[in-house]
């Protein structure tokens, strides 16, 4: 519903630098691009209210809320592009942040051995002609579709909202369960069983308390189950809060100054290791169909598969996965300076390699190609900052390890920013969300241009570019992935020279 309006070229227009028209995105500055969280978090508390009031118990109430929510959807996705209501306003994004982590259990890594720039779920479509390429207008950058664990690492700390939200949803689980079993007065076999759903006589007491008792326990429903909500959630959070700074103490002897990141980081994974558990130990997802036994086979399965990705995920830092991405970047420009890799690596492809191992690599060649060391480097740092992945100001730190294998100094780093300066002047004035963005949005914008190209069966960009017939191709294009001036004479300069030589004002 939210990319119906996408799909049929009716989406809402503004006008964008240099008068263009194009299609309106979520500015990152604006409101609901700062406050987001705390949007989608209310939403899902007000969506459990109404499931425990009104939803769970009355079909006019579910179509009206699955309507609502549908025409929701429909008006976000006409008011901003790419997919700005999963991103901005469904509740269920920062659940599927929360229950994703770094990344899923069966997730690939988006950022290591990937053959492809079509990583994870991010936005695609497909060709007339059946291929399939990227549809990203980088609407979110970091963007959790693309690369979770990226995301994942960059909201860590200073993400507006993300940490009270993580903190309060296992409260938020437990407290509903806990409130039906209070309203039905039944067993745990009566909230496996989904019978609960059925009761349509909740509605008819929504004034009425939800325990019988003493005055101060003679609060209307309507009111008392919004206030236990919130109340669990509060608790939740500040029993996050004690968990952390009690890892914090004592990982700080062996962490130093990362142990506050790593307690950060622990907690979470704790906390999203109990909020799925909670859900499958009160919820039976059969409703009973495949009796005791396969109810408890599933919690059995949950327990075990979400055991074996806090496992995984509880020794990784955010240093390990920037080693990883510059592993990547690095493997691939040996790939492009040194072809045949083959006596160095006993028989083994260089995509076999471990991220160490890229790295012993690259301290063991030979001394005579210092020359090569530095193009190697230079084109790692050209691929990170490229990609957004690394910033002018840590740049320097953050490369020291690859500098070291490549017996590189200080002075090569500043001669190879200087490159990349007078390559493309403006990669060091913007920052890593805004190089991340054009990266993505040139990215996509070069795959359409090569399918029209297939399309058209020409090799030649420039008598496309010269066809009149096309301008209209070219405009949609550079429209549909809000290309400016910069990044769109980049695009076309990418091409080649002859392409680049075609005046802005033919194709736009």
């Amino acid at each position: 519903m939210s990319q119906l309006f996408r799909i049929l070229g009716k989406q809402r227009m503004v006008t964008g630098r240099g008068g263009r028209r194009e299609v309106a995105k979520v500015d990152p500055g604006s409101w609901l691009g700062r406050h987001h969280l705390e949007l989608q978090w209310s939403l899902l508390i007000a969506g459990l209210c109404l499931r425990l009031l009104l939803v769970n118990s009355s079909t006019l109430g579910l179509g009206l809320l699955l309507l609502f929510t549908a025409v929701a959807a429909l008006v976000v996705g006409w008011a901003y592009g790419g997919k700005a209501w999963c991103q901005y306003v469904c509740p269920m994004a920062p659940v599927q942040a929360i229950l994703t982590g770094p990344r899923s259990f069966f997730g690939s890594p988006a950022h290591f051995q990937t053959i492809s720039k079509l990583t994870q779920s991010m936005c695609r479509t497909v060709t007339d002609s059946g291929t399939v390429q990227s549809a990203c207008v980088a609407c979110q950058s970091p963007c959790i579709d693309i690369d979770s664990e990226r995301t994942y690492w960059s909201s860590l700390k200073g993400k507006r909202g993300l940490n009270w939200a993580w903190g309060s949803y296992p409260g938020l689980v437990l407290a509903f369960f806990l409130i039906i079993k209070l309203e039905s007065r039944g067993g745990l076999d009566y909230l496996r069983s989904g019978m609960w759903a059925y009761d349509n006589a909740v509605t008819e007491y929504a004034w009425s308390p939800l325990v019988t008792g003493p005055w101060i326990l003679a609060v209307p429903r309507l009111v008392a189950i919004p206030a236990l909500l919130v109340f669990a959630a509060w608790i939740s959070v500040a029993l996050q809060g004690w968990l952390q700074q009690l890892q914090e103490r004592q990982l700080t002897p062996d962490f130093g100054l990362r142990a506050q990141a790593m307690a950060l980081h622990r907690t979470r994974l704790l906390f999203s290791f109990l909020a799925v558990n909670i859900f499958f130990w009160f919820a039976d997802p059969t409703i009973g169909l495949l009796g005791p036994a396969g109810g408890q086979v599933i919690r059995s399965v949950a327990l075990i598969v979400s055991g074996m990705w806090l496992h995984r995920g509880w020794s990784r830092e955010r240093a390990t996965y920037v080693r990883e991405s510059t592993s990547a970047s690095l493997r691939r420009q040996l790939q492009q300076l040194i072809p045949d890799l083959s006596p160095y690596l006993d028989g083994r492809s260089i995509g076999e390699l471990s991220a160490a191992e890229v790295f012993t690599l690259a301290k063991v060649l030979p001394a005579q190609i210092s020359q090569t060391k530095r193009n190697i480097y230079g084109g790692v740092m050209a691929d990170l900052f490229g990609s957004g992945r690394l910033e002018h100001a840590t740049a320097l730190v953050q490369l020291e390890e690859l500098r070291q294998s490549l017996k590189l100094d200080d002075d090569d780093h500043w001669a190879a920013i200087q490159e990349l300066a007078s390559q493309d002047p403006r990669i060091l004035d913007l920052t890593g969300q805004q190089r991340e963005i054009r990266s993505l949005r040139q990215d996509a914008a070069r795959e359409a241009m090569l399918e029209l190209l297939r399309l058209t069966r020409t090799d030649e960009l420039q008598h496309l570019l010269a066809d009149p017939h096309f301008r209209g191709s070219f405009s949609r294009i550079r429209r549909d992935f809000l290309l400016d001036d910069a990044s769109w004479q980049d695009l076309l300069g990418s091409f080649g020279p002859c392409a680049d030589s075609v005046p802005l004002g033919e194709t736009g």
